[in-house]
């Protein structure tokens, strides 16, 4: 982005986890980024670092600030000029559509509204803030809405042409995708693109949740929907990404960012299944015992708590063990999921529990600053079959896709920066 990021670094230090608006506006505020016609502060920076942390759920340190500050404000200014783009388009994006988005988000954390706000203030992150973030992600889907997807038409040969290619590949498989992007730009370089997506792949491999953190960084349309990318063929993506996915197993994330034209990708495989198969989903009743973990995994404490997971996955059979064990061992996040689509949760958890048997107990599990164990209480599949309409609705969103990148990049590639630090 620039040759040096030592100035952000030393600003980001200025920032502590706990800063609220009222100590910013006392504080002597510093204007890091011009942006066609608006600014980006020194606070706008520190409060999105300090989401960022929370939402990777890694320790608040100097490093770890320093690490984020490119990232961070490469997406502040991204998320300004697209904000910009909807004012000049005229399209309204609705406060009651940023605070659904924020409501649902408050509700995967089994919190209302009030009760979320709360939580991210302690992490130094006004509500306004994420709901900046929000406002540019729908702002995203919005311009694509608009400028791209009314061009966009899959002919009926265009369609013809892709079932006879698939019934072609029949006996090869297709692919359940998620993936974050992240673009070449005037202003980072490209070892800088590069180092950023290895921090996140990182952050991943140390347990991190894909969805959030493709929230979070990925430039894709896809960002909104936690990089969730669907099925799709071997053989349909370009040639970089599918070299790089080549040796992915499901379960599995990329280990090192895939390079193609535009940017990096980090992609990971949720399943695998023939083509031509109808689409099928796996829904179980689940039963989740979650407990924390030390940082430091060799810790005596941390040791404890593995084995107790470990005896509870080798020893517990039957849900109704396993609400008694929940009832003397969970901690907060422990308890009845429900019914649950396995493709929507992490890739190691979403393999894992596909393969137990009702009544089953999984291997532990890292996630979300802890290790937790899994009970199968129900499972079924529902199944869409192949349809015409299905192939025509692929083809159409890789289309929508791929120009929406296109316009987006444009954007950026046009607009005024000017960066004062």
């Amino acid at each position: 982005m620039v040759k040096h990021w030592f100035a952000i670094l030393a600003l980001c230090l200025l920032s502590v986890v706990g800063l609220s608006s009222a100590g910013a506006q006392q504080s002597s505020v510093r204007v890091l980024a011009v942006v066609n016609d608006d600014i980006i502060t020194d606070v706008d920076l520190a409060y999105r670092i300090n989401m960022a942390i929370m939402v990777a759920e890694v320790p608040n340190t100097t490093e770890r600030r320093l690490a984020l500050a490119p990232q961070v404000l490469d997406k502040l200014v991204s998320d300004k000029i697209r904000l910009q783009e909807v004012k000049r388009l005229e399209i309204d994006i609705r406060d009651a559509f940023v605070m659904d988005a924020f409501d649902s988000i408050a509700k995967q954390n089994k919190l209302d509204r009030d009760g979320f706000e709360a939580l991210i203030r302690k992490s130094g992150v006004p509500a306004k803030t994420m709901q900046e973030q929000i406002r540019a992600q729908i702002a995203l889907n919005a311009i694509s809405q608009r400028q791209v997807m009314p061009d966009v038409e899959i002919s009926d040969s265009e369609l013809m042409a892709e079932i006879n290619r698939i019934n072609a590949l029949r006996g090869r498989s297709e692919r359940q995708l998620v993936e974050i992007f992240l673009p070449f730009n005037g202003q980072s370089s490209e070892r800088e693109v590069r180092q950023q997506a290895l921090q996140i792949i990182e952050q991943l491999q140390q347990g991190s949740d894909f969805g959030k953190l493709a929230q979070q960084y990925s430039y894709a349309a896809t960002s909104g929907l936690g990089g969730a990318r669907g099925w799709v063929p071997e053989g349909s993506l370009e040639a970089d990404l599918e070299a790089g996915l080549a040796t992915i197993r499901p379960g599995q994330i990329t280990e090192v960012p895939i390079r193609t034209d535009d940017g990096y990708f980090i992609m990971g495989i949720l399943n695998r299944r023939p083509i031509g198969a109808a689409s099928s989903r796996t829904i179980a009743a689940l039963r989740h015992l979650f407990l924390n973990l030390p940082e430091d995994l060799s810790n005596p404490i941390a040791q404890q708590r593995l084995a107790l997971l470990t005896s509870i996955s080798e020893q517990v059979r039957g849900c109704r063990q396993f609400d008694q064990v929940i009832a003397d061992y969970g901690e907060p996040g422990s308890g009845n999921l429900g019914e649950t689509d396995l493709s929507t949760l992490p890739p190691i958890i979403s393999v894992t529990l596909s393969a137990l048997e009702v009544g089953e107990v999984s291997p532990p599990l890292p996630g979300d600053g802890g290790g937790s164990v899994y009970m199968v209480c129900g499972k079924r599949v529902e199944v869409d079959p192949l349809t015409a309409d299905a192939v025509r609705e692929r083809l159409t969103n890789e289309r929508i896709e791929k120009l929406t990148r296109r316009y987006d990049a444009d954007l950026r590639r046009n607009a005024y920066i000017d960066y004062r630090f």
